[in-house]
């Protein structure tokens, strides 16, 4: 009956969601899993420093921990983020991963950081990581998150001030399953991309270094 059937339905989270159709979002496969967590990440910095007036200087990192494992690092000198802002930003879908006007001006997922700190969870079981400073008299702070997916809500597993050199920015590190290739569609495409689209950044790429001999490359 209807009122049989209405016991078994129940709401289920944005986050359950995209959790269980994660192709959605951009990470349809390993190689475009790691790529799209890069640009969510770099969209994010170009955001944040566009609209404080910074002039953008971007550090990417991508270290191999295994063969199909891969630590995403991106650093930038934005204006940091607020302390209580930090868990909804990334440990909540759709809550908004622009923390000033939230809203999108570069990228197509429009999901935000957060989805790719979910897919790590998810792949590897590893939280994301944030270090992240509003000006030089403040304080640094660390947090390690993940997301409830049944509720679409952060858990907090590590909060505490640290000392970090940066005066303001913000460090984002997810580690997941993926691939590094080369290619049209590949990380090394999109940085060189990106560093052209945006001439007033630089932008410092490390890629993993079994892919290449150089240490880094800076545009």
């Amino acid at each position: 009956t209807a009122a049989e059937m209405a016991k078994k339905q129940r709401d289920i989270s944005v986050s359950e969601f995209f959790a269980k159709n994660r192709h959605l979002l951009g990470f349809d496969n390993p190689s475009k899993a790691l790529l799209t967590t890069v640009k969510e990440g770099v969209d994010n910095s170009l955001d944040a420093c566009e609209e404080a007036g910074i002039l953008p200087d971007i550090v990417v990192e991508i270290a191999q921990v295994s063969e199909t494992r891969f630590r995403i690092a991106i650093q930038d000198n934005g204006p940091g983020i607020v302390k209580s802002q930090v868990p909804k930003i990334f440990g909540s879908l759709l809550y908004g991963s622009k923390f000033h006007r939230l809203r999108q001006s570069r990228g197509q997922q429009g999901i935000g950081i957060s989805a790719a700190g979910m897919y790590g969870l998810l792949t590897t079981g590893k939280p994301i990581v944030i270090t992240t400073r509003t000006g030089p008299k403040k304080d640094a702070h660390h947090f390690e998150l993940v997301i409830d997916t049944k509720k679409n809500e952060p858990k907090v597993k590590l909060d505490r001030t640290v000392n970090w050199e940066p005066e303001h920015g913000t460090r984002v590190e997810i580690e997941l399953e993926g691939a590094y290739r080369g290619g049209q569609h590949s990380v090394d495409s999109y940085i060189r991309q990106i560093s052209l689209a945006n001439p007033h950044a630089q932008i410092t790429y490390i890629p993993p270094k079994t892919a290449t001999k150089e240490k880094e490359h800076v545009f």
